[in-house]
């Protein structure tokens, strides 16, 4: 299966900066990273990213609207993607076997 679009579940620490690399370093692949934050979405289209790391600027810059887009439309973005990264936050275990040393996965 030849990988053609990205769908990236979360906005935040990882899934931003991964994914605009991740546009930046394969320009054949269609990179869509969405969020339930219309807010953080509106940061990621905006000159004033809401993340800041060394580079990321430029590389969102050059990738935003060619083949990176940050989007609230997560329905679409699933239905479209090859490849689906869940990026969100996971909490930590509070019961049971794993209790404090192991993710709540519960919803995934």
């Amino acid at each position: 299966m030849v990988i053609k679009k990205i769908c990236c579940i979360g906005a935040g620490y990882v899934g931003g900066p991964t994914c605009s690399v991740i546009a930046y370093k394969c320009p054949d692949i269609v990179v869509t990273v969405v969020d339930l934050s219309q807010q953080r979405i509106d940061q990621w289209n905006s000159s004033k990213l809401p993340i800041f790391e060394p580079s990321l600027e430029d590389v969102v810059r050059q990738c935003r609207g060619k083949n990176l887009f940050f989007s609230t439309d997560i329905v679409t973005a699933i239905k479209e993607a090859d490849l689906i990264f869940i990026s969100v936050n996971t909490p930590t275990k509070t019961f049971g076997v794993g209790k404090v040393c192991s993710t709540f996965q519960r919803h995934v």
